[in-house]
């Protein structure tokens, strides 16, 4: 009887078994590692595509202006209106002067600029619809920034409320912008459609606006989709295959 089950497991068969384990057992961790990868990185392009409030940058001279944008990144779900403060963190270099709506607003308020211009509150309603869901780059207001001293000022924003189209509140991130003031030798000019590069990537062009101020609408950027980030739909199903298929040899 013992020398029938020896020769049933002959060491040739031994081998060949444990070495389709670890055959199996590497599938498997390569397919744990590709479901892993795709996770990590769909993750990330739902962080990115947060809805962010950015206020561009801009130069001016001691005794001169600029003007900054308060430009909304993207709207996933449309936008009802909003309400958010601005500040400048550095009051003796810049302060507020004065501040404006695009035209698609139809519904504003009139802009409350503090007495010493280091805040001011905006709140704007759309009451025709004219930012829809998916728009991208959406201008919120303009604002005027006078130069005081020489330096660079720090202008922060601070969302209050902003009301999607579906009647639901979001929160949007924030990202600063600086206002750098030179002593009058240089040209002083206004960034209020672009933003730094040092946005993480972000299209840094606001919605255009003619010649007469009047605002043109969100840009036709398609909205961003969930799924596998850069992963196609195929590597997924073919890393659960061969996660299955480990399964199986491991089995046997």
């Amino acid at each position: 009887m013992i020398r029938r089950i020896r020769s049933t497991l002959s060491p040739r068969s031994i081998l060949a078994d444990a070495r389709q384990r670890r055959v199996a057992t590497a599938v498997a961790l390569v397919a744990l590692a590709l479901l892993g990868a795709v996770a990590a990185t769909g993750t990330a392009a739902a962080q990115s595509d947060q809805p962010t409030v950015v206020v561009t940058d801009a130069t001016a001279t001691a005794d001169g202006t600029a003007t900054v944008g308060i430009v909304l990144t993207n709207a996933p779900n449309g936008l009802a209106g909003y309400y958010l403060d601005i500040t400048v963190e550095t009051p003796g270099t810049a302060r507020i002067q004065s501040a404006s709506y695009p035209d698609r607003f139809g519904l504003t308020t009139e802009p409350q600029i503090g007495s010493d211009g280091t805040t001011a509150t905006l709140e704007a309603a759309d009451m025709e619809g004219a930012v829809e869901p998916g728009a991208t780059n959406v201008t919120l207001a303009t604002v005027e920034i006078a130069g005081a001293e020489p330096g660079e000022a720090t202008l922060s924003v601070t969302p209050r409320q902003f009301d999607a189209d579906t009647g639901n509140a979001f929160e949007p991130a924030t990202q600063s912008g600086t206002v750098t003031v030179s002593d009058g030798a240089t040209t002083p000019t206004a960034d209020a459609g672009s933003t730094d590069a040092s946005n993480g990537g972000q299209s840094s062009q606001s919605d255009a606006s003619t010649a007469d101020g009047t605002d043109a609408g969100p840009t036709d950027t398609p909205a961003p989709t969930s799924g596998f980030g850069t992963f196609p739909t195929p590597l997924v199903v073919v890393a659960i295959a061969l996660l299955l298929g480990g399964a199986r040899w491991r089995q046997r």
